[in-house]
């Protein structure tokens, strides 16, 4: 079964398919696939993601996902939970089986993005982090067009996992 568990920066994604992969799990963090995903300008070039990255470019770029590596990953893993989100997921939405959507207030997704052991470069401006507060709601939006499962973020990782099992 393929399995995409979507949410906005900060709702987990990163924690959630590591601890998957401790149970065993075929599961795979969308942001350690540097061929599935990208940053590309309105001409649909890829650019490079600036940490600091402010209005200018968050307003005129789009994270998005190559559908061919997605197809070939998805072949190669006809079992799998992907953890991802990009801008795209309504185009790709009919490669997965089940589609699960993190809900994560606010608040709390402003603390998961300043949390000192986050590596990923996106929400550490005050600007990005703005952007992403948006997107939460967004993408809630995209997520029950797409009849998305919704999941409470907030649970521990041993709940969600007996959630989506």
């Amino acid at each position: 079964m393929k399995i995409l568990i979507m949410g906005t920066s900060g709702s987990g994604k990163t924690f959630l398919s590591k601890k998957f992969r401790q149970t065993g799990r075929n599961a795979f963090d969308a942001d350690e696939l540097d061929e599935l995903h990208g940053w590309y300008n309105w001409e649909k070039k890829k650019v490079p993601f600036p940490k600091d990255a402010g209005k200018e470019f968050m307003e005129n770029h789009e994270f998005l996902w190559s559908r061919r590596f997605l197809e070939n990953l998805l072949k190669k893993n006809p079992n799998i939970y992907l953890f991802g989100h990009s801008g795209n997921i309504p185009e790709i939405s009919d490669l997965f089986d089940k589609i699960y959507y993190l809900k994560v207030p606010a608040k709390i997704l402003i603390k998961r993005l300043d949390h000192k052991t986050r590596k990923n470069p996106m929400g550490k401006t005050a600007f990005q982090k703005k952007m992403i507060i948006e997107w939460a709601k967004k993408n809630e939006k995209e997520a029950k067009t797409l009849d998305a499962e919704f999941i409470d973020g907030t649970l521990s990782s041993e709940e969600i996992l007996k959630l989506i099992f």
